[in-house]
């Protein structure tokens, strides 16, 4: 199998510099698993890697994009597997460095994600829930078991999903055994939590003296609020200040404890979602011996 290693975790913990430092050991470059710095406009809040802390090291997946376009996770997915295959066919390891924890996952696993395509449901619209619910049951009679007939949402999506992909929804999870694609060695970075907070707090602060206010206007104009990346941690928090609702204090506030609430999701994110090797990044004893153990699996 393809070795891949995974620098993820918690943000705001060294994860790029800990993948520049690996990616200059053993010979790797490193694609971004970061859902924000793939945008070209968004540098200040995405906390993204700047070319002088590269270290000439190459980096994938950041500034791929302008606003005008967007970036799923599926579009993530095949730019990844695309780009572990281009690195490695250059006898380099490919390595994975960020804390979008979804992204990851559904790069090195064996995730399908199941088509929606334009498919006209106009021939619904006269169809009261209990009938379009029956239609559900002719499909996928599991999933008709599950949502409700008046989650009418859900129901024709359901229905779409079978009509697109000629088998139901409960088919196609069925065939998926989320079995891992790679060989991967999973690193997740975190910090003891003052010290965690107190780093979060003081890195906001930073980016607001960096021009982080000023990025986000300029991403309003450009993208506007619709953009699903203006729901992103230290974007979001500044509309109800644009549209003065509440002060700026109050905005960076927000920022601050949104981003702490973050934190911790990741924890637990990367504790039940990965087989994760965690490394305390303020122990360098750890550190090194997690190096040590990424030069281990890369003999074997």
């Amino acid at each position: 199998m393809i070795k891949v290693l995974v620098v993820g975790g918690v943000t705001g913990t060294g994860k790029s510099a800990l993948g520049v430092k690996l990616a200059k050991l053993f010979n790797g470059e490193i694609i971004s698993g970061d859902s924000v710095a793939v945008y070209k406009e968004l540098t200040i809040g995405s906390a993204k890697i700047l070319p002088k802390d590269m270290e000439g090291v190459v980096h994938h997946g950041i500034d791929l994009l302008s606003l005008e376009e967007t970036f799923n996770v599926r579009d993530f997915q095949m730019y990844g597997r695309k780009k572990i295959e281009e690195i490695v066919s250059k006898g380099k390891l490919p390595i994975i460095v960020g804390g979008t924890g979804l992204y990851i996952r559904a790069l090195l696993y064996d995730y399908v994600f199941m088509d929606e395509v334009d498919i006209d449901m106009r021939w619904a619209d006269s169809l009261s829930n209990t009938e379009l619910h029956d239609e559900l049951s002719k499909v996928d009679a599991q999933q008709a078991q599950l949502i409700h007939a008046n989650n009418r949402k859900r129901v024709l999506r359901a229905i779409s999903i079978a009509m697109a992909n000629q088998k139901s929804k409960t088919e196609l999870i069925s065939e998926q055994t989320h079995s891992m694609l790679y060989d991967a060695k999973i690193l997740a970075c975190t910090l003891p939590r003052v010290q965690l907070y107190q780093r979060l707090n003081s890195r906001v602060e930073k980016m607001m003296e960096a021009g982080l206010l000023d990025e986000v206007k300029q991403a309003v104009v450009k993208a506007g609020w619709d953009h699903p990346v203006m729901s992103a941690i230290g974007y979001k928090e500044f509309k109800d200040y644009l549209d003065e609702k509440i002060s700026l204090d109050d905005a960076i506030s927000l920022v601050k404890r949104n981003t702490r609430r973050f934190a911790k999701r990741q924890i637990t994110w990367f504790m039940h979602q990965m087989p994760c090797r965690w490394v305390n990044m303020d122990d360098e004893i750890e550190v090194n011996q997690a190096i040590e153990e990424v030069k281990v699996w890369m003999s074997r």
